[in-house]
């Protein structure tokens, strides 16, 4: 028997220079004497779940997410220690996601990938009761995907109009930091950064020690530092090692964090902005999402 492939498709993802995606290259590329398909295109922010509901309804093996991570995430809320298998087809900004678990960033090979991959189980942490799977922040990384979402235009030079029409006016709040109930840190800082993976996109990892089914996770603190070194930090980012800059401050957290500020901040997750608050409080659960990823792939 065929299994049944959904391909679920954020045309906005990416902007004007997100990957294309038609269902020509669905024809040419998914082995139709195996699977059986249909395609079903976002309309507004969070349609993406009611179709993943949908899906678990209509007993779909495979769905296939045509989008980048905020996309993906809005899939994976709904699949959560469920049968169902999630797909990359990247065509997101970052794609964090894809470029963790190896996932080409070319529609045609993602597409291919369904043919012959294979599931393996990743992480899921928990944000004040709310998925991610890449990683969230409280503070300014939140602040930039909050300008990110009211720039007309997307990719890089999007992020980077974020960063620097907020950077030089940023306000630090204090941050209290409890990990594991064990250890509490009082610091001053830019932002928080929570990651299952350690990668955030674009290839920028702030840490390299992230395993993405170990059901841990990581937090790290971005100190305060000279204003004036943002455009060498951002070459660091791209093209350097980011994760080694003194700035940055790394723990690892085996069961629950809990951060509060002493003012309301921003907060993103898997790359959305996702309101205000001043406290958040985050867990792991191990190996929660089926993910389909090369039949090669290794940590």
């Amino acid at each position: 028997m065929k299994k049944k492939v959904r391909f679920i498709v954020n045309k906005k993802s990416g902007g004007t220079f997100g990957a294309a995606f038609n269902e020509r290259m669905v024809k040419q590329n998914l082995d139709l004497t195996k699977f059986d398909y249909d395609i079903f295109y976002t309309k507004f922010a969070g349609h993406a779940i009611k179709i993943a509901q949908q899906s678990l309804i209509d007993n779909i093996d495979i769905i296939a997410v045509v989008g980048g991570d905020g996309t993906q995430n809005e899939v994976g809320q709904m699949l959560l220690n469920k049968p169902i298998v999630m797909a990359s087809i990247p065509t997101g900004s970052g794609n964090a996601n894809a470029r963790k678990l190896q996932i080409p960033i070319d529609v045609p090979k993602a597409i291919q990938l369904i043919n012959t991959g294979k599931v393996f189980k990743i992480d899921a942490c928990i944000l004040n009761g709310q998925p991610f799977f890449m990683s969230a922040g409280i503070g300014y990384d939140a602040k930039v995907v909050e300008q990110f979402d009211k720039i007309p235009f997307r990719g890089v030079g999007a992020y980077l109009t974020g960063v620097l029409s907020t950077v030089f006016t940023y306000k630090l709040p204090h941050f209290t930091i409890e990990i594991d109930e064990e250890k509490t840190i009082e610091t001053e800082a830019f932002t928080v950064v929570i990651t299952s993976t350690g990668q955030l996109g674009y290839n920028i990892e702030f840490t390299k020690n992230s395993i993405i089914n170990d059901g841990k996770f990581e937090v790290t603190i971005v100190k305060n530092f000279d204003r004036s070194k943002v455009p060498g930090l951002v070459y660091e980012c791209f093209y350097g090692d980011i994760a080694n800059q003194e700035m940055l401050e790394t723990h690892r957290v085996n069961k629950i964090l809990k951060i509060k500020t002493n003012k309301i901040e921003s907060i993103q997750m898997d790359g959305d902005y996702k309101g205000k608050s001043n406290y958040i409080e985050v867990i792991c659960k191990k190996e929660a999402l089926n993910f389909l990823v090369d039949k090669d792939f290794n940590l």
